[in-house]
């Protein structure tokens, strides 16, 4: 989980870089290294990787908003970035759990 951790956050970076705030960089990251994770981990680790996504992007989101040289840490900041980033979160629970569901098939 600390993988998906440190590439969603690396993205997040780039995207805060080049534009304001999370975006598609950081939506592709969360995807990708969700996908990875569940393909990496052991089967029976692999519900921990399915909920992970929401996590890793709340973790991301708020270390985001505290390096923002312009942003506050309130509720209403952090609430913003969750709804912008619910689709990344879904994305995220919805391919680890695609790639879960198949390798638990594939093992029976």
């Amino acid at each position: 989980m600390f993988g998906m951790f440190a590439v969603t956050l690396l993205a997040a970076a780039a995207d805060s870089y080049i534009g304001v705030g999370l975006g598609t960089i950081t939506l592709l990251a969360l995807f990708a290294s969700s996908v990875a994770a569940a393909l990496l981990v052991r089967r029976r680790d692999l519900l921990s990787v399915v909920v992970a996504p929401p996590l890793v992007f709340v973790g991301v989101a708020l270390v985001n908003i505290v390096l923002a040289p312009s942003a506050t840490l309130s509720l209403t900041t952090l609430a913003t970035l969750l709804i912008r980033g619910f689709p990344a979160m879904g994305l995220g629970v919805g391919a680890a759990l695609v790639v879960a569901v198949g390798r638990l098939v594939a093992r029976r």
